[in-house]
């Protein structure tokens, strides 16, 4: 059967189903989950496991459960340095930055990178030497004024050059908002405000800023950023986000790029997401048995949220049959779980296109493969160019390009598709990749390799 005909036999459900581990069709999410431990009520099945405040019901297992949770954190940016990892020599350069150069910072990469994550850290490490931090999340509307009035705000009275102590007319627990004048600040009115800091430096992350649709954000942005070097204002901005981030704050102002320090973070290497593994497991108090860190790292592709989260399923179902010790079979029982969120989550149709032929599953890993190289976006000659090895003929191209238009139609919903000269493809969220991997990896260890062979479709 043709790559298309396959592609069209999935749509028509002549072959549907996924495959579970290896072991025929795939089981019912609610019976499989019970696998490895002893079977449940339906009414616990059903219930909350922690107080909100996240503390126990009482026994000792749920407490272990709820250690694990913390520690693995897939849905959190990193928040602790003790469990930063994978990027420890990123976080090294970001600081020496910091605290030597005193540049501004751009963190920016492709979603679940760790952009977040290692601002986090950078702002842990610099608490412990008395920097103040301020971390602020962009919206569509966030101004100039409305992200420095926050971090103002956490900024107390006390490291104003003019506060004095013993003066009993002003309030001790006021902040620096009460600096600020009524009405709109402009870059040179905001500059002066914070060149009163004194005995302290002040870091202010700027999240999620390409969710911004305020074009003079990103204007006054590059201007405070070069008055503050300038005048050698203690207060350092760090900026984070995906996209054109860089091209656009240079574009506005070209000086301002000898006061930046550009850090682009790409997918992390398998050794980085070994790294992260271990010290998540150690820190939750399991141990990971060989073969099942090198079935997450080979399912990750990169992804530190995907190896967490997939290590989370994992330790719990070794901790729910009593053991601090992950085996390969609470691998297999995690991702079972995983795939009956992530069906219920909209992301099932993957498996209709991947059970049509191993054909299909090799071309979602290129896809992935692809992904990982680039940490994001994509093109079709990208994905012909690891399914080939060579360059691919125009009938080849045709077919993977028809491929993906399927996968980006309404009734599939896995890809987005950027038109332009050379369209560039992007899974639509990491939870597509993730049932994707889990579900091609399993399809892929079922098939002979002459039926995954998309070098045969060359011809």
């Amino acid at each position: 059967m043709s790559f298309v005909k396959n592609v069209i036999a999935s749509l028509s459900g002549r072959r549907s189903g996924f495959a579970s581990a290896g072991r025929g069709q795939r089981q019912d999410p609610t019976q499989s989950r019970g696998r490895g431990r002893p079977p449940a009520d339906a009414d616990e099945e059903m219930a909350f496991r922690f107080l909100a405040s996240d503390s126990m019901l009482g026994d000792v297992g749920s407490e272990r459960l709820l250690r694990a949770i913390k520690s693995f954190a897939p849905s959190q940016p990193t928040q602790s340095i003790a469990q930063f990892a994978g990027r420890a020599s990123t976080l090294t350069q970001v600081i020496t930055a910091i605290e030597e150069h005193r540049n501004h910072l751009v963190l920016f990469g492709g979603r679940g990178t760790g952009k977040t994550s290692l601002a986090l850290a950078m702002s842990s490490v610099a608490r412990r030497v008395g920097y103040h931090c301020s971390y602020v999340s962009c919206t569509r509307e966030s101004t100039i004024d409305s992200i420095f009035r926050s971090a103002l705000s956490e900024l107390p009275i006390r490291y104003d050059q003019q506060f004095d102590p013993r003066n009993e007319a002003v309030d001790p627990n006021l902040s620096f908002e009460a600096l600020a004048p009524q009405g709109e600040m402009t870059p040179q009115i905001l500059a002066d405000v914070l060149a009163r800091i004194r005995s302290t430096r002040l870091l202010i992350v700027i999240d999620e800023f390409d969710r911004n649709e305020n074009p003079t954000l990103t204007r006054d942005l590059t201007e405070i950023m070069k008055v503050l070097s300038d005048r050698a204002i203690p207060v350092q901005i760090v900026i984070v986000g995906v996209g054109d981030v860089v091209d656009n704050l240079v574009g506005e102002h070209s000086s301002i790029a000898r006061v930046l320090y550009v850090v682009r973070l790409t997918s992390m290497s398998d050794q980085q997401i070994r790294d992260t593994l271990v010290l998540a497991s150690r820190h939750a108090d399991v141990e990971m048995r060989p073969d099942v860190t090198d079935a997450i790292v080979s399912i990750s592709y990169g992804r530190p949220y995907i190896a967490r989260l997939v290590g989370l399923k994992a330790a719990k179902m070794s901790l729910l049959r009593g053991s601090a010790f992950v085996e390969i079979e609470d691998f297999r029982s995690g991702t079972e779980e995983l795939l009956g969120y992530l069906d219920s989550a909209g992301f099932g149709q993957a498996g209709r296109f991947i059970s049509a032929s191993g054909a299909n599953a090799s071309l979602f890993v290129a896809m992935l493969k692809c992904r990982r190289d680039s940490s994001d976006r994509f093109t079709i000659n990208d994905v012909c160019e690891v399914l080939t090895k060579v360059p691919a003929s125009a009938d080849f191209v045709q077919k993977v390009e028809q491929a993906i238009d399927l996968l980006a139609s309404p009734e599939f919903g896995l890809l987005t598709v950027t038109p332009g000269p050379v369209p560039l493809c992007q899974f639509v969220d990491p939870r597509a990749e993730l049932c994707i991997s889990i579900l091609c990896g399993r399809a892929l260890d079922r098939l002979p390799r002459a039926q995954t062979n998309l070098q045969a479709l060359h011809v």
